[in-house]
Formats: structure tokens, sequence, C-alpha cells
């Protein structure tokens, strides 16, 4: 169960953020870094949906000027992980199950042309890599480590992209990316599901052989899967 957010959820998590060690400025803009602090944040719950989030108060949090802090919440709005109240400012948006549903839909469109179009198009390298990648989720599996399991994740998702050759389908699979990451959190928390790893890893096997049925197979079964989820988080927002 997620719980209502407290008035100082925001402030709290982004002090943590604040206080972690990071690469030096030029690695990445100050609209990038608060975009990738503030989705962080967002999409593993720490900004719990519902939780009022305030552009002065997180530059404040993150040492951050307003200007980049408006230019990343922007986006996040943009891709439907901030909503914006008229008069009212923004709040993380909360979790529907029709909007679950919907991006599930999305999901299966794309994902099918990706799985198809990678097992017919890469590289022999890439299928390597997928391989490689498949192995490595089997051994998380077996340990419950997490955080090895979503590095390969998106390790995985980024060698799909690249393996479809198509950079128009690559583009929609990053704009939904952050709202998949949200709702594993939203059912998972920080543990790992037998039935959606192995569903991966069938995937990356499948892609090593250049098999494209049975990729799509396996995206099916995690499909499957995710939409037996929705409705059984417990969320209130």
């Amino acid at each position: 169960m997620i719980r209502t957010p407290g008035p100082h959820a925001l402030s709290k998590a982004a002090k943590k953020y604040k206080a972690r060690e990071r690469e030096p400025a030029e690695a990445e803009s100050l609209t990038t870094r608060a975009y990738s602090v503030l989705e962080e944040m967002i999409c593993t719950l720490q900004l719990p949906p519902g939780t009022p989030v305030s552009e002065a108060e997180l530059s404040s949090q993150l040492g951050i000027g307003r200007t980049p802090v408006r230019e990343a919440m922007q986006r996040l709005a943009r891709e439907r992980l901030l909503l914006v109240l008229p008069r009212r400012g923004c709040i993380v948006t909360p979790i529907r199950p029709d909007e679950e549903v919907m991006l599930i839909e999305t999901r299966r469109a794309i994902e099918t042309l990706v799985m198809e179009t990678a097992a017919a198009r890469a590289s022999d390298s890439e299928r390597r890599q997928f391989g490689e990648i498949a192995a490595r989720m089997k051994t998380a599996l077996r340990t419950q480590d997490f955080d090895a399991f979503a590095q390969l994740d998106a390790e995985f998702n980024r060698l799909c992209v690249a393996a479809c050759k198509n950079e128009l389908v690559g583009s929609m699979m990053q704009v939904i990316a952050p709202l998949n990451r949200r709702f594993w959190f939203t059912h998972h928390g920080r543990t790992l599901s037998k039935e959606g790893v192995e569903a991966h890893i069938e995937i990356a096997f499948a892609l090593s052989r250049g098999d494209a049925r049975a990729a799509l197979s396996g995206t099916e079964r995690l499909l499957r899967y995710v939409e037996s989820r929705i409705g059984q988080s417990g969320v209130t927002a």
C-alpha cells in the first residue's frame, strides 16, 4: 500500500538527492539533472501519487535554478508524470486503472513492432548481447538482486531500440518508459516477480536467436502478466 504523501515528502526526497555525490556539472545540463532527479523520485514512488510539487521548493532543495526546474517539470507534465492544476500548481499524477490499461495497449502496439524488427535486424554483436543479458537476468532472479535486474532491464530496453533500427519507434519507447517504471514500482516495489522476470528472459533469449515468433510470444506473456496486476496496488491519491 502506498501511503498518502505527507506535506514534507518533496523536501525529504529532494534533500536525499542533493546529498548524493554527482558527476561534474558539465556532464549534464541543469535541466537534464533536474529532470533525472524528479523523474527518479516519481517513478520509484519516493514522491507518491498526489504529492504537491513546488517549483520554488524543488529549486531550493536541489540547488538548481528555477528555470531548469520549470523546464524539467514541463517535460514531466508532457510525459504524464506531473499534473498541472490551474491556479493550484502541480501534483504527481494520480495512478488510475484506466490509464494503466491505456499504457498496456500502447506498449502492446509499440513492443510488437520493436520485437519483430529487432529479431530481424539485430547484428551478430547485438544478438550476443541479448544472450548475455538473458543469462545475467537469470542470475539476478536467482539471487533476488533487484538493482542488478533494474540495470539489466535498462540495458535490454536500450539494446532493443538500437537493434530495431527505427528511430521513431525508439522515441516512442522512451516516452512511455517512465510510466512503465512507475507501474513496476507501484505493483512490486523493489522486489522481483518470477513471472515478469522470466518473461523478460524468454524475450531476450529469443532475440539472441533472431526468433521473432518466440520474442512476440514472450512479449505477450509479459503484457498479460502486467494486465493481471492492474488495480491490485492499493494506491490512493
